[in-house]
């Protein structure tokens, strides 16, 4: 080979070298971005089921609560609602058929009540642990 052509093949041999690296490093970056997301819609998706809960929509009252399951009251739907874990999910259910998905990727919920306040604490499955108390009351049905 001859030396002008030695020099045009090094030439092409960096630019595709280049075009590697830029799509590697666009390829990292893109996942950091994913990742972080994803991160901030577990947290964004926990302070909604929140803001469910606390709704004056439902305007909720508590009325049995144990670990793994809490029932309460709506007056204003004059209904009663089950929230429990199923499977890796937190949902609402009613008295019949059907159900509410709020929250989905949950490795486990705990609730409990204590001084007139709900304690929500939810775990889930990529680590992530949040907690919350809401102030509701109880019904006296």
């Amino acid at each position: 080979m001859s030396r002008k052509h030695r020099h045009g093949y090094l030439l092409a041999e960096s630019m595709i070298s280049l075009l590697v690296c830029v799509f590697a490093i666009w390829t990292i970056t893109t996942m950091l971005v994913y990742v972080g997301r994803a991160s901030n819609n577990q947290l964004i998706n926990f302070y909604s089921y929140i803001d469910l809960l606390e709704s004056d929509h439902f305007n909720f009252r508590v009325v049995k609560v144990s670990n793994n399951d809490v029932i309460l009251y709506s007056p204003n739907t004059k209904k009663k609602y089950h929230m429990q874990q199923y499977k890796n999910m937190l949902r609402f259910t009613g008295d019949h058929l059907g159900h509410v998905p709020t929250l989905v990727n949950v490795g486990r919920v705990y609730w409990d009540k204590e001084e007139g306040r709900l304690n929500t604490d939810v775990k889930f499955e990529n680590g992530e642990h949040y907690q919350a108390y809401s102030k509701l009351p109880s019904d006296r049905q």
